[in-house]
């Protein structure tokens, strides 16, 4: 009984004193001694270039009159751009693609109207807020002029961002400075002092969006796991 007592009792104590370690985040090893925290920093990264496709759509069973159809709306829509500000120079109109829905197989229940015409006018820009203005405030829509949400990858609004790498790398810094502040606040709790650092994990980086008026701005955020050398 007294031999199950005194087990009992080095276990207990062995628990509590893993508890310790655990909670403070440092850990010792064959005489090796080692804090490991997370290191975590942000920066707001603003895009440099937009690009973006303005879908139009138009059907009709005359190919002559829907010809004119889609050319007028084409006319439509780069004058507006223009009178935004937007050069010749930052926008192109694509070729127009025509699908006959008779000859789809594809397609079960079949439209009346037989041609459809998708038309593109592709904007690229290193003005993103002025391109962005035009697009955030529903400038075509308030002029009557219908475009298209298409889900198609070739048709998504994309924003570019430059010099990406060094961004990325400074910020890594950061958290790395970040991860020892925090690690001399736990070497100080356990009398100790923060040596060099032995490693750094692979780190983790996520674009956020948190501001929904300015799609174009992101939160580049970084985490990553350090462990340093206490003494």
């Amino acid at each position: 009984m007294r031999g199950w007592k005194l087990e009992a009792f080095y276990i207990a104590i062995g628990l509590m004193v893993l508890g310790y370690l655990v909670k403070g985040g440092v850990t010792s090893k064959s005489k090796e001694r080692i804090v490991t925290v997370q290191g975590i920093a942000e920066t707001e990264v603003v895009a440099q270039k937009i690009v973006w496709p303005i879908v139009y759509r138009e059907a009709g069973n005359d190919l002559s009159y829907l010809q004119y159809t889609v050319t007028t709306k084409s006319k439509q829509i780069t004058d507006l751009l223009k009178a935004n500000g937007v050069t010749t120079d930052e926008f192109g109109v694509m070729p127009v693609e025509i699908s006959d829905t008779q000859t789809d197989k594809q397609l079960v229940n079949r439209p009346y109207q037989r041609y459809i015409a998708t038309s593109v006018i592709l904007v690229t820009s290193t003005d993103v807020e002025k391109v962005y203005k035009i697009l955030s405030e529903n400038t075509f829509w308030k002029q009557n002029i219908a475009v298209v949400s298409d889900d198609d990858p070739q048709h998504k609004i994309t924003y570019e961002y430059a010099d990406i790498h060094s961004v990325k790398a400074k910020l890594m810094e950061k958290a790395i400075k970040n991860a020892r502040s925090f690690a001399e606040q736990l070497a100080n709790g356990s009398d100790s002092a923060v040596e060099k650092l032995k490693s750094v994990s692979q780190a983790q980086f996520s674009f956020v969006s948190k501001d929904a008026n300015a799609l174009y701005k992101k939160t580049l955020q970084v985490e990553l796991t350090t462990n340093y050398y206490l003494k």
